[in-house]
C-alpha cells in the first residue's frame, strides 16, 4: 500500500474531505493515448479486490474526462483528482462491487 498525502483536500464551505489517500496499487500511463489508460485502468482494477484503490497517473488531457465516466459507468467510484504535477492528472478510483 502507498499512502498519497495531499496539503489539504477541502470541499463546499471549508470542511476537510480528505488529508490522505491510501492506494493499494499505482498504474503509470503516462505518455499513452486514449484509449490505453482507460484500457490499462480496467486491467488493473480487475486484479484488485472490491473496496481497493487505484491511482491511475495519466498525461492524456482526454483521462480527465474519461477515467471518471469509466468509474462512474462500471460501478467504481471516483474518490479524487488532482495534478500532481504539471501535466500529470492522478486519478483515485474505488472499486466497486461486491
Amino acid at each position: 500500500m502507498e499512502i498519497i498525502s495531499f496539503d489539504s483536500v477541502v470541499g463546499r464551505g471549508g470542511v476537510l474531505l480528505a488529508s490522505a489517500i491510501v492506494a493499494h496499487r499505482t498504474l503509470d500511463v503516462k505518455g499513452t493515448l486514449c484509449p490505453v489508460p482507460v484500457i490499462q485502468a480496467k486491467l488493473a482494477i480487475d486484479a484488485m479486490d472490491s473496496g481497493q484503490i487505484l491511482q491511475v497517473l495519466a498525461t492524456d488531457p482526454g483521462s480527465q474526462k474519461d477515467i471518471p465516466a469509466w468509474a462512474k459507468r462500471t460501478g467504481h467510484q471516483l474518490l479524487h483528482t488532482v495534478t500532481s504535477e504539471p501535466g500529470v492528472f492522478a486519478f483515485y478510483v474505488k472499486k466497486g462491487g461486491s
